[in-house]
């Protein structure tokens, strides 16, 4: 399944890195590294009471899906057995944002989306910092799934999401949709195929152009076949 391919990605090879223009940053994660933020998260949504099964509203896939804050949210809610939703039915147990949204759900995580994954300034009293996830532990544990189980609300189930095309490439992606399709190609395709994702945001095309030669990626769009 896709958690134990991610865990298969253990080393110093990068899995993803994300170009931040209005932040001039560039963060790359390692497998190893990503590994060990998905680590922290799943503890994190023990913590807060998050059980196998229970839906988890990631409304970062709508705001902003390029970030690699988001994609760690993907893979920590599925290592945790649970779906993500996109938009939020009535069902979900927890709401994850960003540090501009006014959404909020039963129990809400506020994502300062900080380069490094630093702690938002002045947090509203009605979330948790995403910060406070550097205080968990980086021990591995995950809960067991069925194929069936739904991985991504409404019908993507386990067993679905090996049925998409993994890419041993590494291919880079500038300013990507919000979405499923973002989802597939810069996090789930990578892993299930051992290739790697660079994700641009935010940055004139002429300087895309030249951030994909210098990482040797291939420039796609999502959507297309790969």
């Amino acid at each position: 399944m896709f958690t134990e391919k991610l865990r298969g990605r253990f080393g110093a090879a990068p899995l993803f890195t994300h170009y931040d223009g209005t932040a001039g940053s560039r963060v790359e994660l390692s497998g190893t590294t990503f590994s060990n933020w998905v680590d922290k998260t799943v503890n994190m949504l023990d913590g807060l009471g998050v059980g196998p099964g229970e839906p988890v509203h990631l409304d970062l896939v709508n705001t902003d899906p390029g970030h690699w804050v988001t994609a760690v949210w993907v893979a920590a809610i599925w290592q945790r057995g649970c779906p993500v939703a996109e938009r939020d039915d009535g069902d979900a147990v927890l709401a994850v944002v960003g540090p501009a949204s006014q959404i909020r759900g039963p129990v809400t995580v506020m994502c300062s989306l900080h380069p490094l994954g630093l702690g938002l300034p002045d947090h509203p009293a009605d979330c948790t910092d995403y910060a406070d996830v550097l205080a968990e532990p980086d021990v591995h544990w995950e809960e067991p799934a069925s194929p069936d189980d739904l991985a991504w609300l409404p019908d993507i189930t386990r067993a679905g999401l090996e049925r998409f095309p993994g890419s041993d490439q590494r291919l880079l992606f500038a300013d990507p949709p919000p979405g499923w399709e973002s989802v597939r190609m810069l996090l789930v395709s990578p892993v299930l195929g051992g290739g790697s994702t660079v994700v641009v945001t935010g940055i004139p095309p002429e300087r895309v152009s030249r951030i994909a030669a210098e990482e040797k990626a291939v420039l796609t769009r999502v959507g297309e076949a790969l």
